[in-house]
C-alpha cells in the first residue's frame, strides 16, 4: 500500500506540476503520468521470462528501493524533458514489481481460487491510489519540494515491509526446461482488449486533475476517491464472482459497465454526472482485470506463467501509455466530453475482441506451492 500510495499521489501531484509550475499542455501533462507505462511495455515482458527462470523475490524487493530513490529525482526536474525522463525511468524500475507479486500470488493459490488471489493482491493497490491522489494534491501545496521528499519517504517505508518477502516460486522447477516466450500467444487476445480499455483507465488517473477543474472544482480529491473506493468495493467481490460464475461472465459484465461510464462522461458537464460516469468506470476496471488474469493464469504453463501474466500486461501498458496523452490532446482541442470518446469506441472494440477469446477450461484442482513457508 506504501509503495502503490506514492504512486497514487503521482496521478495528480505529476499532472499538476507539469500544468501549473511548467507550463505544460493537457497533453503533456496527462503524458507525465502514463509515460511510466509506456516504459513499462518494454520490461514486464522480459521480467516476465527472468522471474519464470529466477524466482520472483528479486522484483518484489528491488524496485521498491530504486523507486523511493527516483523520487527524490524529483527536486531535479525544472523541465518537461527532465520529469519524463524520471517518469520513463520509474516505469522501467517498477514495471516487475506487479508481475512479480501477481505471479507470486498464483503460485501460492489453488487455480479455483486465482481470480480472488488477484482482486485480494489489487486491495491494497488501490487502497494506496484511493488516499494517494488527495495526498499528492495537498503535498502540492505546500510546494514541490515537500511533496517528493515526502513521497520518497513514504516509498521507502513500503520498500523495507517487501524486503521481508520470502521466495514462491516452486523449487522443483527446471530451469533449464523454462522457455518463456516474449510475448506469450495466449495472451494475444485477451491483451489486445486490455490495450483498449488502459487507454480508458489511464484517460482517469492521468486527466481527473484537469478534468475537475473543467467541472469548476478546487481539487480533484472527490473524483479520485469516488474511483479508487469503487475499484475497492467491487474488488472484494469481484475475484469470488470470477471462481464461482466464470470469468467469462464477469469479463463482459465489466466491460458493459465501461461502456456505460464512458457514455456518461461524454455528456458530464457538472460534477454529479462525471462521479456516476467514473463510478461505472471504476466497476468496469475491477471487475475485467482479476479475471483476466485468472484466465491467463489458468491456461499458462506453470513454468510460463510469469510471461503469460508480463505479457498481459504489457499490452495493458500500452493502452495506459498512450491514453493519458490521447484523452488529454483531444481534450486541449475540443473539450473532454470529445476525449472521452475515444476510450468509449475503444471498450466497443474492446468487447468485440473479446468474443474471440477462447473461453476457459474448468481449472484443476491443483494445491498452492506446498514449499512455501510464510514468513
Amino acid at each position: 500500500m506504501f509503495v502503490y500510495g506514492g504512486f497514487g499521489a503521482l496521478f495528480s501531484a505529476t499532472s499538476r506540476y507539469a500544468h501549473e509550475w511548467l507550463g505544460a499542455s493537457r497533453g503533456t501533462s496527462g503524458f507525465s503520468v502514463s509515460i511510466f507505462f509506456v516504459a513499462a511495455v518494454f520490461t514486464r515482458p522480459l521480467v516476465g521470462r527472468i522471474i519464470d527462470r529466477r524466482g520472483r523475490r528479486l522484483f518484489l524487493v528491488v524496485p521498491p528501493f530504486a523507486l523511493a530513490a527516483l523520487m527524490l529525482a524529483f527536486h531535479f526536474a525544472h523541465s518537461i524533458a527532465v520529469l519524463l525522463a524520471i517518469r520513463f525511468a520509474q516505469g522501467a524500475v517498477g514495471a516487475g514489481f506487479y508481475v512479480a507479486a501477481v505471479a507470486a500470488s498464483t503460485d501460492l493459490t489453488p487455480p479455483q481460487k486465482r481470480a480472488s488471489a488477484v482482486a485480494r493482491l489489487s486491495l491494497a493497490l488501490y487502497l494506496g491510489f484511493a488516499i494517494g491522489p488527495t495526498i499528492g494534491e495537498l503535498l502540492l501545496d505546500y510546494g514541490p519540494g515537500v511533496a517528493w521528499t515526502t513521497l520518497s519517504i513514504t516509498t521507502l517505508a513500503g520498500a523495507l515491509i517487501c524486503a521481508s518477502l520470502p521466495e514462491t516460486r516452486s523449487p522443483a522447477t527446471d530451469d533449464s526446461q523454462v522457455r518463456s516466450p516474449i510475448v506469450h500467444r495466449l495472451a494475444i487476445l485477451p491483451g489486445i482488449a486490455m490495450l483498449a480499455l488502459g487507454v480508458g483507465y489511464a484517460s482517469i488517473t492521468a486527466q481527473s486533475a484537469l478534468f475537475a477543474r473543467t467541472l469548476k472544482l478546487s481539487s480533484s480529491d472527490g473524483l479520485y476517491a469516488a474511483f479508487a473506493i469503487t475499484v475497492l468495493l467491487v474488488r472484494l467481490v469481484s475475484g469470488k464472482m470470477a471462481d464461482q460464475r466464470g470469468v467469462v461472465v464477469v469479463v463482459y459484465t465489466g466491460i458493459a459497465s465501461f461502456i456505460v461510464g464512458f457514455a456518461t462522461l461524454t455528456q458530464a458537464r457538472v460534477v454529479a454526472p462525471a462521479v456516476v460516469g467514473i463510478m461505472f468506470v471504476a466497476c468496469g476496471w475491477a471487475l475485467v482485470l482479476p479475471a483476466q488474469t485468472a484466465w491467463l493464469a489458468d491456461r499458462a504453463d506453470d513454468a510460463q506463467r510469469g510471461a503469460a501474466v508480463g505479457s498481459l500486461v504489457a499490452f495493458m501498458d500500452i493502452g495506459q501509455g498512450a491514453g493519458g496523452y490521447l484523452v488529454g490532446a483531444i481534450a486541449d482541442r475540443h473539450g473532454f466530453g470529445w476525449g472521452f470518446g475515444l476510450p468509449l469506441v475503444l471498450a466497443v472494440a474492446a468487447l468485440a475482441v473479446t468474443t474471440q477469446v477462447p473461453k476457459p477450461s474448468k481449472p484443476s484442482r491443483a494445491e498452492p506451492n506446498p514449499d512455501f513457508v510464510a514468513p
